[in-house]
């Protein structure tokens, strides 16, 4: 199954910011906030999926991935974010803009003069 880095982007639909790629061969949208255990199972219980957002590869780059049965009964390791779901009502978006891809700082580099 492929799965690529998601990316921050604007829904065309109501605006919001969004993050979106392949996760395990289906493209997601996932809202951006991390959520705890509690608005886990209300998300579930709403029919929405929830994502683990793992970084990796070199440069860390962030992937979404589906928590099945089995992962979230186990630790959570990564945070977990829900599907996005646009808000009911009226919704008035502004123009389409590119995406922006993530990367994640994973450890401080030395300088190239050190002071010792």
């Amino acid at each position: 199954m492929i799965s690529s880095p998601v990316s921050l982007a604007i829904c065309r639909r109501c605006g919001r910011p969004i993050l979106s790629g392949y996760s395990e061969g289906v493209w997601v949208r996932a809202n951006p906030a991390p959520i705890d255990a509690a608005q886990e199972l209300a998300a579930i219980q709403a029919g929405h999926f929830t994502y683990d957002l793992q970084p990796l590869g070199l440069p860390r780059r962030p992937y979404l991935w589906h928590r099945t049965s089995f992962r979230i009964l186990g630790e959570r390791k990564w945070q977990v974010l829900a599907q996005h779901v646009c808000p009911p009502g009226p919704h008035f978006p502004p123009p389409p803009s590119n995406p922006i891809e993530l990367f994640i700082p994973f450890n401080v580099s030395t300088p190239d003069d050190p002071q010792f």
